[in-house]
This record gives C-alpha cells, structure tokens and sequence, in this order.
C-alpha cells in the first residue's frame, strides 16, 4: 500500500458539519433572537454543550477515514482572524465576517479536545491559518507521497499539483461531474466533494492552479474582504492571465508598452471593455490599481514554509487512532451510535 496523507481543514470542516446538522427551526431562523428561541434544540452532550457540529465531523472523517484508507493524517485550525499576517498588512481583512455565534465557536475547543482524545494530529498557530498550516505540510511531504486536502476553501486549490489534489466541499459536485460527463458513483471519491487535479482547476477556473492566486489578487474576494481591484473582473483577468501569466506580468507589459499596443492587445485578447485605466488607476486615499494588486496578492498567497513545521516528521502524522481514547470521549458526549 503507499503512503498517503490527509490533511483537513478543521475550522472548514466544522463549519460545514455544523451548517449542515441544524434543527430545520433554526436553520430558518432570520435573527439572532429567533435563532435564540430554537437553540435548545441543536444536539447537545449530557452534559448540555452543543454538539452537533463535533459530532458530524466525527462521523464524517470516521466515514472519510474507512473508505480513503490515509496512512498519514493532520487537522489544521484557525485560531483568531485578529493576530495573523495577513491582518497585520491589512486591517480590513475578513473585516466584514460577523462574530460566531456562541453554539458553534464553543464547539471549536471541544472538536480539539476530541481529536486529542483519538490522538489525531492537529496545528494551530496565532499567526497563520489552518490554509498556511496546510499548504506548508502539503509542500513538504507532497515530494514523496500522494496529499489529499479535504476543505471548503477554494484558496487551498492553489496547491494543487501532480501529487496534491484538493476534495472541494461542494453542493454542485455532481453537476460539476456531469458537466465532465463523469458518473460520480464510479468514482472512489468521498461524498458531497469535487476532486480536484490540476487539469480540473484550469478546466472550471480558466487558470493553472498557481495562477488561482493571481486571479484573486484582481478579482478580489469578498468573504475574505480582500478588494481586488475594483471593476476588473473574470472576463479581463482569464485572458490576461492566460497571456502574461501573474499579475507582475501584467504590470511589466503595462508599463513597458504603449498605450496603443497594450489597448490593442486587450482587444486581441478578447476583452470588450478595456480595465486599462481600473489598472493603472492610483489614490492617495484608497489602495487601488497596482498597489492593490500587489497587497491582496500577498493577502491571498498560502504560506507554505512555517518555520514551527520544519521539525514535524511524517512519522509524527502516521494515522494510529487510540480506540480507548476514542471510546471514552465519544461516551461522555453521547456519540455512543458512532463507535459501531
């Protein structure tokens, strides 16, 4: 058998288990108040804490871990948005998220406490994001055995290469497959993902997987409040990038051509209204143009070399759940139906 290693996204995959196991009451609820109403009704332990986000996690890596057999696993979380890199070159980013809501933030701990229990590796730093922790344990073992990312977040497809691919967490999936004209039940692919290679990222976003970074840097990203520039959207930045590659690139023939020859090869491109001046537009009041470009593609660029993982052997990621472990946390929450 090779060596294979999964690596999850816990803050991702919590989150979904948790959007994706509510009472329908609550689930509709439309304020905070309404929600407050219901919230006795999420799944909760013995001991009253709020479980049905754990639990559905439990279940779907058990599930995940029966039918892809990982010989190496690891579970990356986020810690807080305030303390990273990337709030400190930019104060405003994921500035628009609201605070979590107390019955899923609370569930954060006792999913760490639970995988701790299983003695299932997990990393969380003050200063990256479970992406950075992944793309960084991706880099350094994707040399020698096959990584799979199971996450929601369509950043981590920047990592894709011959040897890592990413299990997007998706409700299009099956149509996504369709679409390849691809029967998905023959397929040895986790449930409710779409499985992603380099070919499939450059097929569904017009780039090679390397380049999602780029497109971002332009487009920007409203869920991580990274601005992009304003007013140049996919229609530009695909053809643009399929030409000159980065968003250096852009800039270099930008500023080393006339104005006449790159309005004309805009048109040659296949761009119908010129972004020229959205480009090269510049502000003393507001980050625009070049500058903008440039800062979210640091924004949107994973961290593939945290220093703290230099030393993690793949020895240390070797998947050996202690059943006992296993046994005794999963009784005291009540997932008693989860150790069948």
């Amino acid at each position: 058998m090779h060596d294979n290693l999964l690596l999850i996204d816990g803050s991702s995959l919590l989150s979904c288990c948790f959007f994706g196991n509510l009472p329908r009451e609550y689930r509709f609820a439309k304020t905070d108040e309404e929600k407050d109403k219901y919230i006795e009704k999420l799944r909760q332990s013995p001991k009253g804490e709020f479980t049905n986000g754990v639990f559905t996690m439990m279940a779907s890596m058990l599930k995940m871990i029966k039918n892809q057999n990982p010989t190496h696993i690891a579970v990356a979380w986020d810690l807080t948005k305030e303390f990273t890199f990337r709030k400190k070159l930019y104060s405003e980013y994921k500035g628009t998220r609201k605070d979590m809501r107390s019955e899923l933030g609370s569930q954060f701990a006792l999913a760490q406490k639970v995988l701790k229990e299983m003695n299932v590796p997990e990393f969380v730093f003050k200063e990256y994001e479970a992406d950075d922790i992944i793309g960084t344990l991706a880099k350094k073992f994707g040399r020698s055995m096959r990584v799979s990312i199971w996450t929601k977040d369509q950043d981590c497809l920047q990592l894709v290469d011959d040897n890592v691919r990413v299990w997007l967490i998706t409700s299009k999936c099956t149509d996504m497959y369709e679409s390849l004209g691809i029967n998905i039940k023959e397929l040895n692919i986790p449930s409710g993902v779409f499985e992603f290679t380099t070919q499939y990222v450059n097929h569904f976003y017009g780039v090679d997987p390397i380049q999602i970074i780029d497109r971002k840097a332009i487009e920007g990203d409203a869920s991580d409040n990274i601005p992009g520039i304003n007013g140049v959207g996919e229609k530009s930045v695909i053809p643009l990038l399929q030409e000159l590659e980065t968003v250096e690139g852009i800039y270099d023939f930008i500023e080393n051509s006339p104005e006449k020859e790159v309005k004309k090869m805009f048109k040659d491109l296949g761009i119908l209204r010129s972004p020229l001046s959205k480009l090269v537009e510049e502000s003393n009041e507001k980050i625009v143009g070049k500058k903008a470009a440039l800062l979210c593609k640091q924004l949107a660029t994973i961290k593939c070399d945290i220093e703290e993982l230099n030393n993690i052997t793949i020895d240390q990621l070797k998947l050996q759940i202690d059943e006992e472990g296993m046994k005794n946390i999963f009784t005291e929450l009540g997932f008693t139906n989860l150790l069948n």
